[in-house]
């Protein structure tokens, strides 16, 4: 399917947007998400919630298991051409919390999907959560 120039400008911006807006901030409280996915290997013990707030897709990380050994890649892609809108090497600690966001996007009917890629062992490609604020 063809989009229009004004979709994928729309488009773009979005992406421009939510690599600004990525929060590492320590998120505190429950998870209160729409979804949950628990990453099945053991190496990586976490929890990933997804939830629609205020217009945002909101993606939040929480370590469950040990200190990751090696930094690994966060990364957010559009689901329905697999692009990549924002991604982030990061080490997280043992119950380290880590929030991303995916401003503005209420209303559209894009999907959005989260992928841990850890850079200590080989893991094949497949959303650890995924959202659509419709």
């Amino acid at each position: 399917m063809i989009r229009p120039a004004s979709a994928v400008a729309a488009i773009r911006r979005r992406a421009l947007l939510a690599a600004v807006a990525i929060c590492g901030l320590a998120w505190g409280g429950t998870a209160l998400g729409q979804q949950s996915a628990a990453v099945p290997d053991d190496s990586l013990d976490m929890k990933v919630t997804v939830k629609c707030q205020g217009g945002d897709a909101v993606f939040m990380i929480v370590n469950q298991g040990k200190a990751w050994p090696e930094p690994g890649t966060i990364s957010v892609y559009w689901t329905g051409v697999t692009r990549l809108v924002h991604e982030r090497r990061m080490r997280l600690g043992a119950g380290q919390r880590f929030t991303f966001r995916v401003p503005g996007v209420a209303g559209d009917s894009f999907e959005f999907g989260l992928w841990v890629n850890p850079s200590w062992f080989k893991r094949e490609f497949d959303y650890d959560a995924r959202i659509k604020c419709s």
